[in-house]
């Protein structure tokens, strides 16, 4: 079973403007409401893509219920903590049309030490010998990496992968762990080794070190330029096929979640690669910040390029 965990998930307000401009007034053209949160984007797109998975994290107040609602909207088993004090937060995502998209995000709530404790008990209770788990997401609502810590330890305990998609000292940490894939972005990667990633070669050499310090499998995303990928030992680069973007916010997380279902699916890295960027293809061409039309997805897949690199 695909076990996601999002600890600080979110609802979406998406904001489309006909122009996006500082310092004068911005008109919303058209807006609306969807799921936030990295790891609740992964068991949406998983769930699209026929991949039975369990959603848990920690939820709070009306925003917390909205977002039990709308995961429950999918075939997917829900299994978040709720708290009966607090509110979860809401993000803001400005989209003009030309796909340019920001993104303004709230905290979330600081977890006291009685929430942590009893999230990690409702969390042992979901995770078993050959599960994947995937912990990703924003984590300001924690202090330090403690919580991420232990449940990345339960998880090799009990004979889990882990898969991680974080930034900065939680990213450094987990890939001490030895993950089974992280999926850094080239901002997030070029942070682990202080340098900007503007080459391939620079690209390919962080990579490696990503592998030398404890990851099997890295995925380098590169916005619309695809990405780099390190699976099973082997080093490839994937080109995704031109579309009508019309919003960027969530396709890294479609791609993580098109890589995990090739796992899963048993696929070839070639196969893998091919569905993943199809996924974050579709992705981009819709307006929300999760979820996409599997059918266009499995039309991409055939234009997707896919080269093995040397390692």
């Amino acid at each position: 079973m695909v076990i996601t965990v999002t600890i600080n998930p979110a609802m979406d307000v998406v904001m489309k403007l006909d122009d996006f401009r500082l310092n004068v007034t911005n008109r919303i053209q058209k807006k609306f409401r969807c799921v936030g949160g990295k790891g609740t984007h992964v068991s949406i797109n998983l769930s699209l893509l026929g991949v039975k998975n369990t959603a848990t994290g920690v939820v709070m107040g009306a925003t917390g219920e909205e977002i039990i609602k709308r995961l429950s909207e999918y075939d997917i088993d829900v299994r978040f903590l709720k708290l009966n004090r607090g509110e979860s937060r809401t993000n803001y995502v400005i989209a003009d049309p030309e796909g340019n998209c920001t993104l303004i995000s709230e905290p979330g709530q600081q977890f006291e030490k009685d929430v942590v404790e009893m999230f990690v008990s409702h969390y042992s209770e979901l995770v078993g010998k050959n599960d994947m788990v995937v912990i990703s997401g924003d984590a300001s609502n924690q202090k330090g990496t403690g919580l991420q810590d232990r449940l990345i330890n339960m998880a090799i305990a009990r004979g889990a992968r882990f898969c991680l998609d974080a930034s900065g000292v939680y990213l450094e940490n987990g890939i001490r762990k030895r993950p089974f894939l992280v999926k850094p972005n080239l901002d997030e990667l070029g942070a682990l080794f202080g340098n900007e990633m503007k080459t391939e070669a620079e690209i390919v050499a962080a990579i490696r070190q990503v592998r030398a310090n404890g990851a099997e499998n890295i995925v380098a995303s590169c916005g619309g330029e695809g990405s780099y990928a390190l699976l099973g030992g082997r080093l490839y680069r994937a080109v995704p096929p031109a579309v009508k973007v019309k919003n960027t916010v969530g396709c890294g997380d479609a791609l993580l979640s098109g890589i995990i279902a090739g796992f899963e699916m048993k696929l070839s890295a070639a196969e893998i690669l091919k569905k993943a960027t199809a996924v974050a293809a579709a992705t981009a061409m819709d307006e929300s910040t999760v979820g996409f039309d599997p059918s266009v997805a499995a039309k991409l897949e055939s234009e997707v390029k896919v080269e093995e690199l040397e390692l």
